[in-house]
């Protein structure tokens, strides 16, 4: 998530500019409720962006989550 902040602010948004979030988990029976948890901790409640969560059999390099966000200007 503070890769993805970093990302934003690098183009002049923020975490409030963010409609969607896809977040991809190869581990999701053990790590979904913890995810969960802390992606709650990013966003105000009641304001938090559409969000899809799958269970995947790989990503990137071997990561255990992967993220990736929809914002608008």
């Amino acid at each position: 998530m503070k890769n993805l902040q970093t990302v934003l602010q690098g183009i002049g948004l923020t975490l409030a500019n963010v409609l969607q979030v896809r977040v991809y988990l190869t581990r999701f029976e053990q790590d979904y409720a913890a995810m969960n948890a802390a992606y709650a901790s990013w966003f105000p409640a009641g304001r938090r962006p559409a969000r899809t969560c799958v269970g995947v059999s790989g990503t990137a390099k071997g990561a255990l989550i992967e993220i990736d966000m929809v914002a608008r200007r």
